[in-house]
């Protein structure tokens, strides 16, 4: 029995998420995108309807360029630099943002401005409150609630106004090559790494101004396998790294592919395409961390155990502000441990042991990273 399916519980849900990351994606990149890869003829609905609503919405997108172009160019993050929370999926991060935005010194993207990104900055207040109407309750991954003010991954957004997104290959799975080019910068040229670094600096800074300009705390796991590039751009930059066992993590990564990632597919690809991709990705984006976390300053680094995290939040929480010289602990505690007190009943995905064969393949593939944070085989 294929491991997507032995390595889950019985009884999982299949969920159907009607929504596609790209409705409104930018026409202009939505067409390169389409020349650039196949879709598959099951998917051509769904293809026609990005179509339509990006056209649809363009009159907006381009009046909300209009408008902010100018003071967008003049945002600098020079005395500011983002806090990076790293981490693979599915090891803890989205826990972290959402406990450390409670801290309101930092800004980051919110799931309406994520959602909305290229039409957000028109209106902060109805277009969010009329969001709220088709916004789920909860993520279908793991069960953790979401709102349209709550935090948001940055590069999900980034697949609507660019075409260097890693996360390109979650939609077309038959081409490695964005993941390859814009996670792990294998094969990609100088002028391709000034475009995603143009684009990216780009999309911080309408998530800038968004938040009114201040300090950025973001969550990506794309950007695990970037520190280098991100060190170009922010040399003075802050990193948080969770870590997690790395056969829990296996599981749980697959069954996020399953349960979202699959829904946004435009090529058809089966469970063992899936399962090695899943590996290829999570061996390929902690080798490179592991590669060049030295490069970041001393201390601008602390590396946090998942188990550390979720044992005592709190105190772990505490510790991270204390290594990275983080100020204003005092004045954000107590809205970080109210917080922490609403979440302490959450209840985590449960899964099945993966079998041996699975299981030695994971450590095979993975021993470097089983060795360099002690995990146990």
């Amino acid at each position: 029995m294929d491991v997507l399916k032995k390595g889950l519980k019985t009884n999982e849900k299949r969920y159907r998420i009607s929504q596609h990351q790209l409705y409104l994606v930018l026409p202009d990149v939505w067409r390169k995108l389409k020349r650039a890869n196949k879709i598959d003829k099951k998917y051509q609905p769904v293809a026609r309807r990005i179509a339509w609503i990006s056209y649809l919405t363009r009159p907006l997108q381009l009046l909300q360029n209009s408008l902010n172009r100018r003071v967008l160019r003049e945002i600098s993050f020079e005395d500011k630099p983002p806090l990076f929370i790293l981490g693979h999926w599915r090891s803890g991060t989205t826990f972290l943002h959402y406990t450390l935005s409670k801290d309101k010194q930092f800004g980051y993207l919110c799931n309406y401005q994520n959602y909305a990104f290229n039409i957000a900055l028109l209106s902060r207040k109805g277009l969010r409150a009329i969001s709220r109407l088709w916004f789920p309750e909860k993520r279908p991954q793991d069960n953790i609630k979401m709102s349209p003010y709550y935090p948001a991954e940055e590069e999900q957004p980034f697949t609507t106004i660019s075409t260097r997104s890693g996360m390109h290959t979650f939609f077309f799975p038959r081409n490695r090559m964005y993941f390859d080019k814009y996670n792990l910068f294998k094969g990609i040229n100088a002028r391709e790494k000034r475009l995603w670094q143009r684009d990216y600096m780009w999309l911080l800074r309408n998530i800038s101004l968004y938040m009114e300009n201040k300090p950025l705390l973001l969550k990506n796991p794309h950007n695990t396998g970037r520190v280098r590039e991100l060190l170009e751009l922010f040399p003075n930059a802050k990193f948080i790294f969770l870590h997690r066992d790395p056969y829990t993590t296996f599981l749980s990564t697959l069954h996020l592919w399953n349960t979202v990632i699959r829904t946004q597919f435009f090529q058809e690809v089966g469970d063992q395409e899936i399962r090695e991709m899943a590996i290829y990705m999570f061996r390929e984006t902690l080798r490179k961390y592991l590669d060049e976390r030295e490069l970041i300053p001393k201390g601008n680094l602390v590396e946090v155990p998942y188990a550390e995290l979720d044992a005592d939040p709190g105190e772990t929480v505490k510790m991270i502000y204390e290594k990275l010289g983080i100020p204003g602990y005092a004045k954000a505690e107590p809205d970080i441990r109210k917080h922490l007190e609403k979440v302490k009943d959450y209840k985590k995905n449960v899964f099945r042991e993966l079998p041996e064969e699975q299981k030695a393949r994971i450590y095979r593939e993975m021993k470097f990273y089983f060795d360099a944070f002690g995990y146990e085989q």
